[in-house]
């Protein structure tokens, strides 16, 4: 009998090795295979994927229904916002023509000239609601209709000035629009004859630079809105500036955005809280009882010089677009 198969030891080491490289070599065709049908699999979605992009939208009756069910309920969404907005101004006046709206004017400026005198109320000596030039000159028959309703937002906001408890106002203007303007036609200047010489230009290398992404294309504003703005510079007290405020704020008429807000005190200096206090006697306004106070206002009974930049917002009818069958 040989060493070797008394060795015990070498006969299960060999024996060791020879099954775990029959499993290594398993293991290794396994995942060949597990691979291969990966790859496989990929392939197949990839392929299918890259069928249905380029294949025809089919629209089958279910996808259809949907979508037109959405469209009706936004639809109905947008035209109840429509309402609403109309809801919060008055229509143009289209049959309005120049000489009624002068008329208009004049009235409406007596009118808050006679308001302001009742409540004590200082105006411009010149006030003409920033609208003079249409005082004295007829405007242009097409831009009546807004211009109306400019001059009655700007009437209102004077309104609520009054209502409001301002004092004072020094100044109020507006600055002219296109549309006030006449447009002048120009003739057609007559076409030159000839080919004409377009100037050589030399190609522009490209030196690597990247190419930027085309800007994003946003809605012109004047399509959604409209913009009336005015200027009014006047004083108040802090409670009646907040009252005003609120009036602006508040479901009316006419829609007021705030462009310029420009507050200065009349103190310039904070109160002397040192400064001893007098003892004195006062009739209660709300049940009209004397008492006695022994305090005083640090701050919110000087005035406030106020400048407020505004636009009167008008929103245009929608304008319906015909949808190509």
């Amino acid at each position: 009998m040989s060493k070797a198969k008394q060795n015990t030891f070498l006969i299960g080491y060999f024996s060791a090795l020879a099954v775990a490289t029959a499993g290594l070599g398993y293991f290794a065709w396994s995942s060949s295979e597990a691979s291969t049908e990966a790859g496989e699999n990929y392939q197949a979605a990839k392929a299918k994927l890259q069928a249905l992009q380029k294949a025809p939208i089919f629209p089958n009756p279910e996808n259809v229904d949907a979508k037109k069910k959405q469209v009706s309920a936004f639809t109905g969404k947008v035209k109840a916002l429509e309402e609403t907005l109309r809801g919060g101004q008055t229509p143009l006046d289209t049959e309005m023509n120049n000489s009624k709206f002068q008329d208009k004017l004049q009235k409406a400026r007596d009118a808050i000239l006679q308001e302001a005198k009742d409540a004590n109320m200082k105006l411009p000596e010149t006030f003409d609601l920033g609208m003079g030039t249409y005082l004295s000159s007829f405007p242009e028959p097409a831009a009546v209709p807004k211009l109306n309703a400019w001059m009655e937002g700007i009437q209102f906001f004077m309104t609520s000035l009054i209502s409001n408890g301002v004092k004072e106002v020094t100044a109020i203007s507006r600055p002219e629009l296109a549309f006030e303007k006449k447009i002048e036609v120009k003739p057609a200047e007559a076409a030159p004859t000839g080919k004409a010489k377009v100037p050589f230009k030399p190609p522009v290398k490209d030196k690597g630079k990247k190419t930027e992404a085309a800007p994003v294309v946003l809605l012109d504003e004047k399509a959604a809105l409209e913009r009336y703005p005015f200027n009014v510079t006047f004083t108040t007290s802090n409670r009646s500036l907040n009252q005003l405020m609120t009036a602006l704020a508040a479901k009316g008429k006419f829609f007021y955005n705030i462009r310029v807000l420009r507050i200065e005190n009349e103190q310039k200096n904070g109160a002397e809280t040192a400064t001893p206090v007098a003892v004195r006697e006062e009739n209660d306004k709300a049940t009209n009882t004397p008492f006695k106070r022994d305090s005083v206002f640090i701050f919110g009974e000087e005035k406030l010089q106020v400048h407020l930049g505004i636009d009167l917002i008008r929103f245009p009818d929608p304008v319906v677009a015909e949808t190509k069958k």
